[in-house]
């Protein structure tokens, strides 16, 4: 059992490794460096900070804060990013001080199609290929292990 625990492990792991890798594939043929790649990402999925009614874009410091990166380096990643038209930089509303970063439509796009085509597609093909028994065992499996680690 053991042993089976260690190996399906390894497999998640290696599994998110190609993923990752296709979405790597995915950024350098939009001529995207990885940091700036993970910056996007950072913005893609952000949901905002929820303070009140107003969800919130995230600020540089918090962006650099994410991603291990020191705000002065990521002002000049940031900058590459706006300057082709990815993201939008705004002012704090309440603190003047604070720089927000958002994706923008075309950087919003990109990251959709980014998101579709390596993430979607590819497990799409992996899985179609699968025969529906052992499909469905997955399937069955993989709600298990969610339910199990909800409850942790």
């Amino acid at each position: 059992m053991k042993e089976n625990i260690m190996e399906i492990q390894e497999n998640l792991e290696l599994i998110n490794n190609l993923i990752q890798s296709k979405y790597l594939e995915s950024a350098k043929k939009c001529n995207l460096t990885l940091e700036q790649f993970h910056i996007l990402i950072e913005l893609y999925y952000h949901h905002g900070s929820m303070i009140s009614d107003e969800i919130l874009p995230l600020s540089i410091g918090e962006i650099a804060e994410d991603i291990g990166n020191a705000p002065h380096t990521l002002s000049e990643r940031i900058k590459r990013l706006e300057k082709k038209d990815l993201i939008k930089k705004v002012r704090d509303e309440k603190d003047l001080r604070i720089t927000r970063v958002l994706l923008s439509p075309k950087g919003k796009s990109l990251m959709e199609n980014i998101d579709n085509e390596s993430n979607f597609i590819f497990i799409y093909h992996a899985l179609e290929k699968m025969d529906e028994k052992l499909l469905n065992n997955l399937l069955d499996g993989l709600k298990q292990l969610k339910m199990n680690l909800s409850k942790e």
